[in-house]
């Protein structure tokens, strides 16, 4: 169990007469922001597993996470395509490495690879036909970069080689809540979201709003948009508050209506779609894994945002 996670959850929550958490709401109104597009899951394929399929009819976005410069999208972007999903394609290890510095999350920062311009063009050279708004509706160029100890000089490098070579696609990043005061916003990133998950009810959370405060006031363009992580995840520890498994619709609603209501935001991102993937945490449950009553809500909240009825 992660002990400080939960005193921070606890900390978050207000207790009913029964000693579990008070979950917020589970309302799911119409869509009024005209910006908000899109809506999917984290870790849709790793590689390895491709779950776009399970996730057709509700979700229009997907995470695809590519590792090599090598790497050839055809048969992985064909089962995206099938399910008429696009990808949100993580591209962070073509371009970057761990070097020898230390980052704030506590392990060696990571910078841009002495060869990325090189490996960059190499997989766009593979992968032309596929690096197109029909295909992908984001290119999600680092995870968490400052937390990751990336510069900004790194950062605003790469960002530049991706929009050279696919202007028409919106570049991506999420910032950790831990130094989401720190996000970096150059002027050749599209999307900006950040991650806070032990947060029962985002709409009424005070830290989450002024975290998206944060998100928003760091913008350099007027039309940047911001991305909404919503938790689909359920850990253990989240038992020590009180909350189920069965309860984690109620908290992807509430991230829903933030998003639904805000013309900056662009998408609502659950993480994530399989459980099992995060080792600090075994017992984890993704949004797949969880209850009936919660896929409802997430196919409620995606056939709203993506107009399906």
């Amino acid at each position: 169990m992660n002990t400080k996670a939960v005193i921070v959850l606890l900390s978050l929550l207000i207790q009913s007469g029964c000693g579990r958490a008070a979950m917020p709401s589970d309302a799911i109104p119409p869509v009024s922001n005209a910006s908000l597009k899109y809506f999917g899951f984290a870790a849709i394929d790793d590689g390895r597993t491709n779950h776009a399929a399970e996730i057709s009819g509700f979700a229009n976005v997907g995470q695809m996470v590519v590792y090599s410069p090598n790497d050839a999208l055809g048969n992985r972007m064909a089962a995206f395509d099938r399910a008429r999903v696009k990808a949100i394609l993580h591209i962070e290890s073509i371009l970057f490495e761990r070097g020898q510095a230390a980052a704030p999350s506590g392990e060696k920062a990571c910078v841009l690879r002495s060869d990325a311009a090189a490996r960059w063009k190499q997989f766009v050279g593979a992968n032309k036909d596929l690096l197109t708004p029909q295909h992908v509706a984001a290119v999600y160029v680092f995870d968490e970069p400052v937390w990751n100890g990336v510069s900004p000089a790194d950062f605003a490098s790469a960002l530049s080689l991706v929009k050279a070579s696919v202007p028409d696609i919106p570049t991506a990043a999420i910032e950790a809540w831990r130094v989401v005061n720190q996000v970096m916003v150059p002027k050749n990133l599209d999307w900006i979201g950040w991650d806070r998950y032990d947060v029962v009810d985002p709409e009424h959370d005070r830290k989450w709003r002024a975290d998206l405060e944060t998100v928003r006031a760091a913008r350099t363009r007027p039309d940047q948009k911001i991305v909404i992580i919503a938790n689909t995840q359920w850990v253990p520890y989240f038992k020590d508050a009180g909350i189920r498994p069965a309860d984690m619709g109620a908290n992807a609603a509430s991230s829903y209506r933030v998003a639904a209501s805000d013309p900056d935001v662009v998408a609502l991102i659950g993480y994530l779609w399989p459980g099992g993937l995060d080792p600090t945490h075994p017992g984890q449950l993704g949004a797949r894994d969880l209850p009936d009553n919660v896929r409802q809500t997430y196919r409620k909240i995606g056939k709203q945002i993506i107009g399906k009825e």
